[in-house]
């Protein structure tokens, strides 16, 4: 997240601050992950120690830059800066006295930077761009610190330069997104990998050899024409396409190079037809028909015939693309009255699906050209904003060029990623797949009074982990379905409506849920936004105030417990605690006369301060046995996880399980006509301790036909090593006198795996037993 608003005095303050993080590295407070990471290096080749030896706070104003580089490249760590300045930072984030040598940085730092043909991808477009499409990829995941990737870089530099729009070429910086590549399985650097069909390359990494790998894997193929399938092969009654046509006469030399033919069908594919006509004695006639001997020429479709051809003069694969797209035909241009239809149809949920490009003049962008072919689901159309501007301005279209996808489903929906045909397309498909639309400000109050659902997110396109969650925001839609409604907010557009509703960071995620607002604090990921969604609509923790927190809390049953968290929605280690005391509510739907509350002590101040609630999370639990709001404990642990707590809840909790040692154990268990369930641990374990209330959860769900009991191993060594335990936790199941001390081993840690596996050997009335063992 980074921040939206300051104050004018924190503005005017840090605009006059030499040590302000930005300032230093002389970027604005809008800059990318790219710009920030350009402007350090063209920084720190002159203001390195290496290079300012005669200088003695060289080495102490380079640990200033460094830190200001290191906390700014992080999302995380920039968002507590802009909120809280150096301040925010106290509790950890870097030093800055980690840097490398000068020469890493002129040599290893931020390869791929400057190359406009090679695009560096990260988490935030991987999934859409590549993943989500069926283009081809050929991506470099790489190392700063690999020098064998550093060998690469030159001869991948020239295989993008001759493989312009044949194939999109990407870089990873497996420094910088480590989590990418872990999940793409990268395990040395640096790895090649050809997509769609995720091929692995591990030939050698010379320029010939990486350019024929690619052009090998194409799908679009030159087509050899000869006498018998010439003329049903130009018939626009079996093919509806332009041509582009090699004739190549007697002597070869005359001919365009094979793999010029064959780059420019992979750049043209479903555009043009690309051809190869050598005129031998065969083919002369038509040849002669045509009256041409050699060269390449472009047809119309329809209209291969004498005198329709258009030479192309150029031998550069790149030149003869641009001659060729020059003479499709451009996209659609729209009038006022149309985009007045669009907007209208979209608005009611009968649109035909239309992709409108706003301009500003005359447009020239002939790769652009391509859409209409690649986006064939829906229709493309442009508008030229000088003629319409009112028509415009009501959509809020203010920056050109901007894509806009009105939708089948309703609603439209901003695209703010690159400017290409291929980039365009596939925010296309997956917008066409998902239920979110961009919202303005006279959507508003409406939807946050709408009984329908509605989670928005504010943002802005220049943040970088706001590009990151909007595909995950657009996939989370999908998983919901119409359930609830999913809209954005572009906050550099509408600022005004982003500051009356108290948006004072990027990107803030609010559901409304009847009229009542939800701050969503949780990771970036689809999964977490559904869980969120799903435990507002059926919550599982109990929302208390005064009323309810007497009634239910400190009038309490004997065999109640309640586990409460007092909290403040602006106080930051709460807002990190929410998603996990969800978690821990739902642990314990399940175990019965254990209730899991909250307390919002900024809209109850008085019932807070009754309860002498001073700090915030404050994490009680009310014990069974005794109805009184003074007799609580309170949680004061490291980690406040849902594991943690819960098993810090089970300590106070009455136990199932008995407490073993090799008397009883004898006694209890191997003389036992009953069924016993064992855990062996070691009290210094974590795995132990987590498994813990799993392994109490076990014991209530099968009392009165399985026993349960605990054997700890620091205690009873012997009776641990006689039972072959070599790891802990371990689980056994022992049947009725089984006289063994190794019972069954039970190779789960999950409660329901094994309270599924004791109902299958020890079966409830009237069920029989299966064979387990």
């Amino acid at each position: 997240m980074v921040v939206l608003q300051f104050s004018s005095a924190m503005l005017l303050a840090l605009a006059a601050d030499k040590n302000d993080f930005y300032d230093m590295l002389e970027v604005n407070r809008q800059a990318s992950t790219v710009e920030i990471r350009k402007a350090f290096k063209k920084l720190a080749l002159t203001m390195h120690p290496d290079k300012n030896r005669d200088d003695p706070d060289a080495h102490e104003k380079f640990i200033r830059l460094n830190r200001a580089y290191e906390v700014l490249k992080d999302d995380d760590l920039r968002k507590k800066y802009d909120l809280h300045g150096e301040e925010g930072l106290k509790e950890g984030g870097p030093s800055g006295g980690g840097y490398q040598s000068w020469s890493f940085y002129n040599q290893q730092f931020g390869i791929y930077d400057d190359d406009p043909e090679i695009i560096t991808l990260s988490r935030s477009d991987y999934d859409v761009l590549v993943e989500g499409t069926n283009d081809m990829w050929f991506i470099n995941f790489y190392s700063p610190h690999c020098s064998h990737c550093h060998d690469l870089a030159p001869t991948w530099r020239e295989v993008a330069r001759e493989l312009v729009g044949v194939v999109r070429m990407g870089a990873v910086n497996c420094e910088d997104d480590g989590q990418l590549c872990r999940q793409k399985g990268i395990r040395s650097y640096p790895t090649l990998l050809l997509y769609p069909e995720r091929e692995k390359y591990y030939s050698t990494k010379t320029r010939h050899d990486l350019v024929n790998f690619v052009l090998d894997h194409v799908r679009s193929k030159v087509i050899e024409l000869w006498q018998g399938n010439f003329h049903q092969s130009t018939d626009p009654q079996y093919n509806h396409l332009p041509w582009l046509i090699s004739f190549c006469g007697k002597d070869s030399g005359e001919c365009l190079e094979d793999s010029t033919l064959r780059k420019l069908s992979a750049i043209l594919n479903e555009l043009v037809n690309v051809g190869r006509l050598i005129c031998t004695k065969e083919t002369e006639k038509i040849c002669e028909g045509l009256s041409i001997e050699s060269g390449l020429y472009f047809f119309e479709s329809g209209r291969v015939a004498k005198g329709q051809g258009i030479e192309m003069t150029s031998y550069d694969t790149q030149e003869i693309a641009y001659s060729t797209m020059k003479q499709l035909p451009d996209v659609e241009m729209i009038d006022g009255d149309t985009l007045q239809i669009i907007t209208s149809e979209a608005k009611n949920g009968k649109n035909d699906g239309w992709l409108v490009h706003f301009v500003e003049g005359q447009f020239k962008d002939v790769e652009l050209r391509k859409l209409p072919s690649l986006v064939d689901n829906v229709k493309v159309g442009r508008i030229d904003c000088q003629l319409y501007r009112s028509q415009c301005n009501h959509l809020h279209i203010h920056k050109f060029p901007t894509f806009v996808l009105f939708k089948v489903t309703g609603g439209q929906e901003i695209h703010y990623g690159r400017q290409t045909a291929h980039d365009i397309a596939a925010f296309v498909k997956d917008s066409h797949q998902n239920f979110v639309t961009s919202l303005h400000p006279g959507d508003f109050p409406s939807i946050t009074l709408d009984a329908h659902p509605w989670f928005v997110d504010f943002f802005a396109p220049w943040c970088p982990p706001c590009l990151r969650l909007l595909p995950e925001f657009r996939k989370a839609s999908r998983m919901v379905g119409m359930s609830v409604k999913f809209g954005t907010v572009d906050c550099t557009v509408h600022a005004t409506l982003c500051m009356n509703y108290n948006v004072h960071s990027y990107p803030t995620t609010i559901l409304y849920n009847l009229t009542k607002p939800h701050h969503y604090h949780g990771h970036h990921s689809a999964s977490e936004i559904v869980q969120f969604i799903q435990d507002i609509m059926k919550p599982s923790v109990t929302i208390l105030e005064a009323a309810t927190f007497q009634s239910l809390v400190a009038q309490r049953s004997l065999e109640q417990t309640w586990i409460v968290d007092f909290y403040a929605p602006w106080c930051g280690p709460c807002q990190q605690l929410e998603p996990e005391w969800r978690r821990l509510a739902k642990m314990f739907d399940g175990v019965k006369n254990v209730h899991v509350g909250q307390v919002d002590c900024q809209e109850h101040k008085e019932l807070c301060q009754s309860l002498n609630v001073n700090s915030y999370p404050s994490i009680r639990l009310y014990p069974q046995g005794r109805a009184d709001n003074k007799i609580f404990h309170l949680y004061n642990g490291w980690y406040r996880d849902a594991q943690s707590i819960r098993a810090w809840v089970f300590d106070f909790l009455p136990t199932k399980t008995h407490k073993l040692d090799e008397t009883k154990f004898r006694e209890k268990v191997l003389k036992s006509s009953r069924p016993w369930i064992i855990d062996f641990f070691a009290p210094w374990c974590g795995h132990c301790q987590v498994f813990a209330p799993e392994f109490e959860r076990v014991a209530m769900e099968v009392k009165g036909r399985v026993k349960a009991g605990k054997v700890n191993c620091d205690e009873n060594a012997r009776l641990c090593q006689m039972a072959g335990i070599q790891a802990y936790p371990s689980i056994r199941y022992y049947s009725p006198a089984s006289e063994s001390f190794y019972g069954a081993d039970i190779d789960s840690q999950n409660a329901d795996y094994i309270i599924q596996y004791l109902n299958n050997v020890v079966p409830l009335e009237g069920q029989q037993t299966k064979d387990e063992l």
